[in-house]
């Protein structure tokens, strides 16, 4: 599986049914307040399991990008897991 940041790709690792529930009820978790809401610490959390489904060694492959860039690179990850990125290109025409 890949992503695509900012033209840079990433190759992914699948995700399992029971690792896609747990990320969709952090998720849940993370934004139960509204996406203005968000609570910073579930979001690290999730996006630090997102990294560790992801890579093998997350810390190792994102290390060379800055904090805002390994940040995006996870969200794409974590899009990609939950289906919500095939949604939005479905909804722009892409």
């Amino acid at each position: 599986m890949r992503i695509e940041v900012e033209g840079q790709e990433f190759q992914i690792r699948n995700i399992s049914y029971a690792a896609k529930l747990g990320l969709q009820g952090e998720f849940a978790d993370a934004y139960s307040e509204g996406f203005e809401n968000v609570k910073q610490k579930e979001f690290g959390f999730l996006l630090g399991n997102v990294g560790e489904i992801a890579f093998n060694k997350p810390e190792e492959t994102l290390k060379e990008y800055d904090h805002e860039f390994q940040l995006r690179v996870l969200t794409a990850c974590l899009l990609k897991y939950l289906g919500i990125e095939d949604d939005e290109k479905k909804e722009d025409g892409g």
